[in-house]
């Protein structure tokens, strides 16, 4: 089953494949094989998890991205005083090639600027030229820790570092400007070569993401869980790139999108959503602001589709998967015949209670919809408890109706929990799940029965039975039976009719002979909440023989009902009369009660589990 966010990403590509505005940049137009109609758009999530449509294992030069990671390591490597002495922090508002150096000083407005990625260049630890050139020599550093970042080795494309040289006059001469300002030290050769070959490192879109989920995670590698950048590193230079990381369109683009980014002439674009997601796009048509145009505009629908613009409000994010069981964990209650209840103990594997929790944001909602895509066939139903969830975006409801639809396709079925209509509310465009309850003991029950029709020949209960066949009576010989059905009387009910209610005075025994009962106690709130169904053989009412004297649940017929009844005054007659016939009963009693106080036991466990 494929994912719905693979589909979301699919549908993107080939909806934006069209648009051929913008122009390659000039140091690509003598690159051999370069397609500039190549897109492809990659998502990394938290746990390493990568979700790629169209072109997105295409090599090509990381250019300006590189300057975010440089940024990152300059920072590492030489503290932020350092840094800060020499790199600004405030947003240019000009072109990535300007100037923007400060007066007096030299110091160039941020990091993100040809000017600053050089000069953060100088600033990250190295001690052999990649060039040979006298200087720096930082760059071994700077593939090292970018080929860490992207877990594989990466390495300098020497065809695009040949042109950077040939053409970076313009660089050079910045890194002569920021020597003569003492903003870099040694050869300012030495230095702009190290960041031509940063420039020039070979990357693909899936790379960048996982890059860019590195920084999402706060400088842990989604795969490996190692810490590859401290926390505040990171919190520095995601600020960076909210306000400078895509130039003289970052105001723009903050609107629009709403994420730290970084773009670069190569045709890529990084996206950042901390705690959740990153995001590379590569398409090599740029604009007129250097970015490329495909990019934004993926940018732009994904932003919009999953609900990630920052602006949007702080999001706590959780666990989305709070807990997952088999439904045997936390049965409905109901008890059903024998080998109706054997059935379910041996195939209850084949349905799971998934209980979610939190703002079904796009990270959150990707690891719900991973789950449910990735369980085995052989689950055949899902309950998805969605009851402690507090704010749904439109992403996860479709995609919640595209896995629902999915499952339809191969005969399985995803179950709502729903009790405020959050997820499961219909829309004009949008069909709400096939089934929906208000509660998880309602799920879990429905789901039971269809799973004893698909998998058990036996009825669920028994349309008729002798009394004498009760369960409460099954230690009973066949002689002990027969004398207690002669003292027993026969009584009928409607559908709908209160047999018994809670805290009445002690009315009998009860076994049932045809149809079902439900019983139930009130809340705190006066609200009835059911704890049982019971069919045919099955008894209530002994447990008012017990402590006050009072019925402990209300009884309600859910279909027209037949019982036997042995009432308080049979029963002290019996008492009375063959005291030997009512100790065996009584035992009888004690062992049902038993197995039966055992079974709710367990329920309540699981309700409180459920709780906290």
């Amino acid at each position: 089953m494929k994912s719905p966010l693979q589909d979301r990403l699919d549908a993107l590509r080939e909806e934006l494949y069209g648009v051929r505005e913008g122009t390659i940049a000039g140091y690509a137009e003598s690159l051999a094989g370069l397609d500039p109609d190549q897109f492809g758009i990659a998502l990394t999530t938290l746990d390493g998890t990568t979700y790629a449509a169209g072109d997105t294992d295409v090599p090509f030069a990381i250019q300006s991205i590189s300057k975010a990671f440089t940024y990152a390591l300059a920072l590492a490597d030489s503290g932020f005083e350092a840094v800060d002495d020499k790199i600004d922090v405030e947003p240019s508002g000009e072109a990535y090639n300007e100037i923007s150096l400060q007066a007096g000083t030299g110091r160039p407005a941020h990091a993100l600027i040809n000017a600053g990625a050089i000069a953060a260049a100088s600033l990250v630890r190295g001690v052999e030229s990649h060039s040979g050139l006298e200087g720096h020599g930082g760059i071994d550093r700077i593939v090292s820790a970018y080929s860490r970042l992207a877990g594989r080795d990466l390495a300098v494309d020497q065809e695009v570092l040949a042109i950077e040289r040939r053409e970076g006059d313009r660089n050079l001469a910045l890194a002569h400007l920021l020597r003569s300002f003492a903003i870099i030290d040694g050869s300012a050769e030495g230095v702009a070569d190290d960041y031509f070959a940063a420039c020039a490192i070979s990357v693909t879109a899936e790379d960048l993401s996982l890059m860019a989920a590195v920084l999402a995670t706060g400088g842990v590698h989604p795969l490996t869980g190692e810490r590859l950048l401290s926390s505040r590193v990171v919190s520095r230079v995601l600020s960076v790139m909210s306000t400078c990381g895509m130039y003289d369109d970052a105001g723009e683009w903050m609107v629009r999108v709403g994420l730290p980014a970084k773009s670069g002439e190569g045709g890529a674009i990084i996206a950042v959503v901390p705690g959740q997601v990153g995001i590379a796009v590569y398409s090599p048509r740029l604009d007129h602001h250097g970015n490329s145009v495909r990019g934004v505009l993926a940018c732009e629908r994904l932003s919009s589709d999953f609900a990630l613009n920052l602006m949007r409000g702080t999001q706590i994010e959780h666990e989305a998967v709070r807990v997952k069981y088999p439904i045997t964990d936390a049965p409905s209650g109901v008890r059903r015949q024998p080998v109706a209840q054997e059935s379910l103990l041996q195939h209850g594997h084949r349905a799971l209670v998934l209980e979610v929790q939190g703002d079904l944001t796009f990270g959150a909602t990707e690891s719900v919809l991973r789950e449910l895509v990735g369980l085995s066939t052989e689950v055949e139903f899902v309950v998805l408890d969605v009851r402690r969830i507090t704010d749904v975006t439109e992403f996860a409801r479709a995609g919640l109706q595209r896995v629902d639809e999915a499952y339809a396709a191969q005969g399985r079925m995803v179950v709502v929990v729903d009790d405020s209509g959050r997820v499961s509310a219909d829309s004009p465009d949008q069909p709400g799940p096939q089934q929906v309850f208000e509660q998880r003991r309602q799920a879990i029950e429905w789901v039971e029965e269809r799973l004893l029709e698909r998998r058990c020949s036996a009825p669920s209960h028994a349309s008729q039975v002798d009394a004498t066949d009760a369960q409460v009576l099954s230690g009973l010989d066949d002689d002990s039976s027969a004398s207690l059905l002669a003292v027993m009387t026969t009584q009928r009910f409607a559908a709908g009719a209160i047999v018994q209610r809670q805290n009445e005075a002690f009315g009998g025994i009860f076994v049932i002979t045809r149809g079902v009962v439900e019983t139930s106690v009130a809340d705190s709130e006066g609200e009835q909440q059911r704890l049982t169904v019971l069919g045919p053989g099955m008894s209530f009412g002994e447990f008012g023989l017990i402590g006050d004297g009072r019925h402990a649940a209300t009884v309600t017929a859910m279909d027209d009902l037949e019982v036997a009844v042995l009432s308080p005054q049979a029963l002290s007659n019996l008492e009375r009369d063959d005291p030997g016939l009512a100790l065996q009963l009584w035992r009888a009693i004690s062992q049902d009660a038993f197995t039966r106080l055992r079974e709710q036991l367990a329920e309540i466990r699981d309700h409180d589990r459920g709780s906290h």
